[in-house]
């Protein structure tokens, strides 16, 4: 069977793994052969059937149209628990970042590690801006720790804090005054030349979506954490910066300055470069809370 979408090739030998593992139910088995039924226009291109197949039977035309340098590779080996648990203990947020560049190529290959994360109903909306140029970064900078001021000097007025009681906001506001400090130290480290926000990073990735996603936050967040985990292979480093986020947020010029598509809102941030830093140890953390029901 044919169509526009999906090719079923007569080497399928109806087994049945298209049906079992498609998330919108196109697949019926029919004379011991996979046809694609009513429900294909559901297909969203997960492409779930094309690497199950065992016959590699199954041509999904739109795919291929979206990725024309791409062919469908079979899967390689994979990774132990204990190689998987190594990179992720390995991660560290680094705080202390070296002036030498990142070039295009390494962003591109970052770009590819978040290329490949998961999203919502597959969506795949996930937008990148990269900002690769410590100048622009600085007045990047400027323009937050005026926004810090300005913030320091609402948290600090008999005036706001009655306004915040009044409006029903006491709670929010009082949790605010108590990373005040933050802002204190952030105004002064950077009044004195020291960058205690992006610590030094000449590459900033903004990751970004449309707001008609179905999981807008949690698709740009994946895709951050997958080019945070890879960054060490490039020997890069990253650290989420979540004063970017929130200072688009709260700022007109800051948004002016990003400048995302209507319609978009800015989820994460990384801050990208080369570790100035060595770690020579693992850290160890808490056991999490856990319940199980059984």
């Amino acid at each position: 069977m044919s169509t526009e979408i999906i090719s079923i090739t007569e080497d399928c030998i109806g087994c049945g793994s298209c049906s079992n593992v498609c998330p919108r139910y196109i697949f019926d088995i029919i004379n011991k052969k996979a046809v694609t039924n009513q429900n294909l226009f559901r297909c969203h291109d997960c492409g779930h059937c094309v690497a199950v197949c065992p016959e590699n039977a199954i041509i999904q035309h739109r795919m291929i149209e979206n990725s024309l340098d791409e062919d469908f590779p079979k899967k390689g080996k994979t990774l132990s628990y204990e190689q998987v648990l190594e990179t992720i203990r390995q991660r560290r947020s680094i705080r202390y970042f070296s002036d030498k560049k990142v070039t295009k190529e390494q962003i591109k290959q970052l770009i590819d590690l978040g290329r490949y994360a998961p999203t919502g109903h597959n969506d795949r909306k996930v937008c990148y801006i990269i900002i690769n140029d410590r100048k622009e970064l600085e007045y990047l900078l400027d323009t937050m720790i005026e926004l810090f001021k300005k913030l320091k000097k609402q948290l600090n007025s008999t005036f706001w804090n009655v306004l915040a009681i009044l409006a029903g906001k006491k709670k929010f506001f009082d949790k605010a005054k108590k990373s005040l400090y933050r802002l204190e130290s952030h105004i002064e480290h950077w009044e004195k030349g020291i960058d205690k926000v992006l610590h030094y990073s000449s590459t900033l990735i903004l990751i970004h979506t449309d707001n008609e996603t179905s999981s807008p936050i949690e698709d740009c967040n994946i895709a951050a954490q997958n080019i945070a985990l890879g960054a060490p292979t490039l020997g890069l480093g990253a650290t989420f910066i979540g004063y970017v986020q929130k200072s688009w947020e709260n700022s007109k010029r800051i948004r002016e300055i990003i400048n995302l598509p209507e319609n978009h809102t800015l989820y994460a941030c990384l801050a990208v470069g080369y570790p100035k830093s060595t770690y020579r140890r693992l850290v160890p953390r808490p056991e999490p809370q856990v319940v199980y029901k059984i």
